[in-house]
């Protein structure tokens, strides 16, 4: 009786991992998620976009563009899409959401999320699971939530077939919901193991079923804690930041802006460690910290950070934009990447680039001059 009962408890928890791995299949067969005819693949990976129901004019223009004129075959967004703690209600949380996914559905292009710290920030009436079963609304969606198996909402794999049409995954994106808050340390979230359990299961499934291991990226919006191995101590002289006394720059062999203080989880969950171990991703590409735009090799693992595209929140004008992954179906374990600016895209727009100059105007004139005017007052008023 109990061999029974143990086999029947392991086919319960073999299709509790297995039931979204199909479906997520599914969904990318459906969108025909598939190496062209030529063998390449683009991925146009937008980050904290973190607006409220009236997104500005800006980056609506500037969502539509970059995918006009990059031409993705596959958008990821990588959390704090919206700004739950502006928008408060499910019904402005969801006006939030159309904005710019009535643009990639206009456009015709998939569009796959995870979720940041901001979108379910705690005076958002409408939770992660509300907002995915509104994107899942959307034709042009490929993300869903997978249940409760699995920590979080939104950890699930797209794969990348073939161009030949036989079926075989020639690479893999690992879409992981890094969480929102640490409610026990404090600070930010981290992956859990439940999470980390489900990708090493996944993978083994993907490298059984296609002989071998499928090279692969992860996306999720919080940094993993490995970065401030990865980054390099230096003195104040030559230091891009400074965090808690220590001076940081990036390391020779990186590529990019280190233009603030990381932010990753309080814990390390072991999830760097995990991807590591199994070796087959190749990159894992994090949002949040809205002006780092760099690429560091690191024990074999990419770290990289995709700036903001946003301007409801801090950014740089230098930096913000997005960032491109182009795959080759015949060198997939080599990827390229680069990041546009908004000036990149938009630079033949006469009139949004006008209005793009007074923005930047005005926030050069608050940042270095009437903000730190403002905070010596209310200084004075706590006094």
């Amino acid at each position: 009786m109990k061999k029974i009962l143990a086999v029947l408890l392991a086919a319960v928890m073999l299709c509790c991992v297995a039931a979204p791995a199909a479906f997520a299949q599914t969904r990318a067969e459906a969108a025909g998620l598939k190496f062209k005819d030529d063998g390449s693949f683009r991925i146009l990976n937008f980050s904290d976009i973190q607006d409220d129901a009236s997104l500005s004019g800006l980056c609506k223009s500037f969502l539509y563009r970059s995918v006009k004129e990059l031409e993705p075959d596959l958008i990821l967004l990588t959390g704090d899409n919206i700004a739950g703690y502006s928008t408060g209600t499910k019904v402005s949380s969801t006006i939030a959401i159309r904005q710019y996914m009535d643009i990639f559905e206009m456009l015709g292009v998939p569009v796959a999320i995870v979720f940041g710290n901001h979108d379910d920030d705690d005076d958002n009436k409408m939770t992660k699971e509300d907002q995915m079963a509104f994107y899942e609304t959307y034709k042009c969606n490929i993300s869903f939530d997978e249940g409760d198996a699995i920590d979080g909402v939104g950890t699930y794999n797209i794969p990348i077939y073939s161009s030949k049409g036989d079926g075989k995954v020639v690479f893999n994106i690992w879409m992981i919901d890094s969480g929102t808050y640490d409610e026990v340390n404090g600070g930010y979230d981290h992956v859990k193991q439940s999470q980390i359990d489900w990708y090493r299961q996944t993978s083994e499934r993907l490298e059984a079923e296609n002989g071998g291991l499928v090279p692969s990226l992860a996306f999720q919006h919080i940094i993993v804690r490995e970065i401030w191995d990865a980054l390099e101590k230096t003195d104040a002289e030559h230091a891009a930041i400074e965090s808690g006394g220590v001076y940081y720059k990036l390391p020779d062999n990186a590529a990019g802006v280190l233009g603030e203080s990381p932010c990753p989880g309080t814990v390390n969950s072991g999830e760097f460690a995990a991807m590591k171990a199994r070796g087959d991703v190749l990159g894992i590409v994090s949002g949040h910290d809205h002006v780092n735009t760099f690429v560091i090799p690191y024990e074999g693992v990419d770290i990289i950070n995709t700036p903001t595209c946003g301007f409801a929140s801090y950014g740089n004008n230098e930096t913000r934009g997005a960032r491109v992954f182009d795959l080759k179906e015949d060198d997939a374990w080599n990827y390229s990447t680069f990041t546009v600016t908004f000036e990149d895209v938009m630079k033949n727009d006469i009139a949004t680039m006008a209005v793009y100059k007074i923005y930047s105007f005005i926030m050069d004139l608050w940042n270095n001059h009437l903000e730190p005017v403002w905070d010596k007052i209310k200084a004075a008023f706590d006094k």
